[in-house]
């Protein structure tokens, strides 16, 4: 059973809340009821749906527009306890300001951040591709299942050829010991 992550700004626990993902996925996100700040596990806060920001946040509708700064104290990763840092992006407004673990690539969001990137985002996807082109993209994915990603655990993204490969080198290290072994139980058996 996995431990319950605690909020880096509160302290308490967080509660999971279920994000619709594209393409027609569900993510798991960890959110704070008391300030409303949410975690987001390695690459999870990007294909979580725009339109979903507005309905995670279940606190007061008042409160979560309003934006939440950065508090002055250090934050830590409630996933591996490394110190988050700001992150910086030049593409990304000024009013959107997150914190990540540069270990485990985690993001903490304070209240209001997460709507404030997904907005960004939307906008951002409208003025490059139309939706009718962004649909036909889509249905061409949909159809290659060679194309598809396999969701792991904590919100890790996961190959399916990193699986393969993974298989491979046990594969190798199993072979490795197995004639290491024969090769001492000659050695034991010719007494060299």
């Amino acid at each position: 059973m996995a431990l319950t992550a605690k909020c880096p700004v509160c302290g308490v626990d967080m509660k999971k809340v279920s994000a619709r993902a594209d393409p027609g996925r569900l993510i798991v996100l960890d959110q704070c009821g008391r300030c409303g700040g949410i975690w987001c596990d390695k690459w999870e806060l990007y294909p979580v749906a725009p339109d979903e920001a507005q309905r995670i946040d279940p606190l007061d509708d008042r409160l979560l527009r309003d934006l939440q700064p950065l508090p002055d104290k250090t934050l830590y990763c409630p996933r591996c306890a490394d110190r988050l840092q700001l992150f910086h992006d030049p593409l990304l407004p000024a009013d959107i300001q997150f914190q990540r673990c540069r270990h485990c690539e985690g993001i903490w969001l304070n209240r209001g951040n997460f709507a404030r990137f997904k907005n960004f985002q939307q906008k951002t996807r409208d003025e490059k591709m139309p939706e009718e082109e962004r649909l036909k993209r889509l249905t061409q994915a949909v159809a290659q299942p060679q194309s598809w990603v396999e969701v792991g655990t904590q919100g890790i993204f996961e190959y399916p050829r990193a699986i393969t490969e993974v298989d491979e080198q046990r594969t190798n290290v199993n072979n490795g010991v197995f004639w290491l072994i024969v090769q001492t139980l000659l050695r034991l058996v010719l007494g060299i």
